[in-house]
């Protein structure tokens, strides 16, 4: 099969060509794990490395994820980079800055899989396959483990072909696990870690039995057939949802590398809106991502051309690290720092919130853009926009620490709604006043009030 090209020195190319190749024929737990990185582009998360290597996370007698990356980047194979709009990635060797202009790509496919773990959450639920409130997905908290291995989604359930009797007679539930993948066709190789880990996790002694499924757009024909003979269900977004939904997942990904760098189209939105209202949690979390868009859109109008989204920063001892949603530089005179909270109007951003921004990503963040070659010597301003009002707590908080930030370091400041609405309208871009009024303002917003903050990266609980 081919490979990437690594463009190092031509001997170097050739032997991690050769030593990748060898790897992938023997099917062993390197091979596994450089053939999922090749299924996607050579290049994931880090924290979802342990969800598509196809290795347990901690197993007698098995490598985990953890020993793999680090002897594979001992060999030259891979590698931990930070990519733009993403963070901290595992990824095949490659030229340097190789993948720095794909992060907004790989972002938008991120979401459009987050918000198909959603939809998969709402149908497992309402057939009654899983305990309703027990569903974990990969942007929980915690990883979604059943097992010694980790999964985009699990639950577990009492249908009653999964479901055993322990010693004492009570019901031991079963488990429903399945991963995800929206990139391009899902080839054989691309799927044999995700059998590996259902043929590994049925030879646990302790662990009842599971219903394992994959989704992804397409397969080749071996992929599909190795999936049915290992005994999972090899599902689409169109055979799950319908064309209507799925139709939806691939103008989501499109729309969101679209607004990456141009203005937001109000009228696809509202498209994807009609489509995914009937999912529970879905507008939530298509609210959340439209708004942190939608800000970068009206920062690159209102302070600076100069916009970037989803930047990762480290303090200077390398120990702490805070994304800014939106960056927007003017000229060399400010940076200003931007916290995206796109709640529904109707909710309240809760004093969690207020802590984390004021307390750990506005310093390090700072600190970080102290240590910035290019804005050491900027007037640097951190905002925090929200669609809903700060509760109570918040905004004591907020108060107090805004009479103890000395200026000349850094300012905060908050704007809620009706400020946000008020800029919007400086753009004079009537698609995108008609988008934020609609979504962002209360009477306005279609779903039903709910006073659950959403976080746009993580969704609803």
């Amino acid at each position: 099969r081919s490979t990437p090209l690594y463009s190092s020195a031509a001997s170097d190319v050739y032997k991690r060509q050769t030593l990748t190749e060898a790897l992938l024929r023997t099917n062993s737990a390197y091979g596994l794990a450089i053939a999922a990185l090749l299924q996607r582009d050579g290049l994931v998360p880090e924290a979802q490395f342990a969800i598509v290597c196809g290795a347990p996370v901690k197993q007698s007698k098995h490598l985990s994820p953890e020993t793999i990356l680090k002897r594979l980047n001992e060999a030259g194979l891979l590698e931990q980079v930070t990519v733009p709009s993403v963070g901290e990635c595992v990824s095949l060797v490659q030229a340097p800055d190789y993948y720095q202009w794909r992060g907004d790509d790989i972002r938008a496919r991120l979401i459009t899989e987050n918000l198909l773990l959603t939809s998969i959450r709402d149908w497992v639920r309402k057939l009654g396959i899983v305990s309703y409130e027990k569903v974990a997905t990969r942007e929980g908290d915690k990883p979604a483990m059943v097992g010694t291995f980790a999964w985009d989604l699990t639950a577990p359930s009492y249908l009653g072909f999964l479901t055993k009797r322990s010693k004492d007679g009570k019901p031991k539930p079963g488990f429903f696990v399945c991963d995800v993948y929206l990139g391009g066709r899902m080839t054989a190789e691309g799927v044999r870690p995700f059998i590996n880990k259902c043929k590994t996790l049925r030879q646990l002694r302790n662990i009842a039995p599971c219903m394992q499924m994959y989704v992804a757009y397409q397969y080749t024909g071996e992929a599909f057939q190795l999936l049915k003979e290992n005994g999972i269900i090899p599902a689409t977004p169109a055979n799950l949802f319908g064309e209507d939904v799925a139709q939806g997942l691939v103008q989501l990904t499109k729309v969101l590398r679209e607004a990456s760098s141009s203005a937001i189209d109000p009228f696809q939105f509202d498209e994807l809106f009609k489509k995914f209202g009937k999912i529970e949690g879905a507008a939530l979390q298509l609210r959340g991502t439209l708004f942190e868009y939608l800000a970068a859109d009206i920062a690159r109008k209102t302070i600076s051309p100069q916009v970037r989204m989803n930047r990762i920063f480290k303090s200077p001892d390398g120990v702490k690290s805070a994304e800014a949603d939106v960056l927007a530089v003017r000229d060399d005179t400010a940076v200003t720092f931007i916290e995206c909270k796109g709640y529904s109007p109707y909710g309240e951003v809760p004093v969690k919130d207020m802590k984390r921004w004021l307390q750990h990503n506005a310093p390090v963040i700072y600190s970080a853009a102290r240590a910035h070659s290019d804005w050491s010597r900027l007037a640097i301003h951190f905002e925090l926009w929200t669609t809903a009002p700060l509760s109570v707590e918040a905004a004591e908080m907020f108060e107090v620490a805004k009479s103890t930030i000395k200026p000349e370091r850094y300012t905060i400041t908050v704007r809620l709604s009706d400020e946000i609405l008020a800029t919007c309208r400086l753009t004079k871009d009537g698609g995108l006043v008609k988008a934020f009024e609609k979504h962002f303002m209360k009477h306005n917003a279609r779903d039903l009030p709910d006073r659950r903050p959403v976080d746009q990266h993580k969704g609803p609980d």
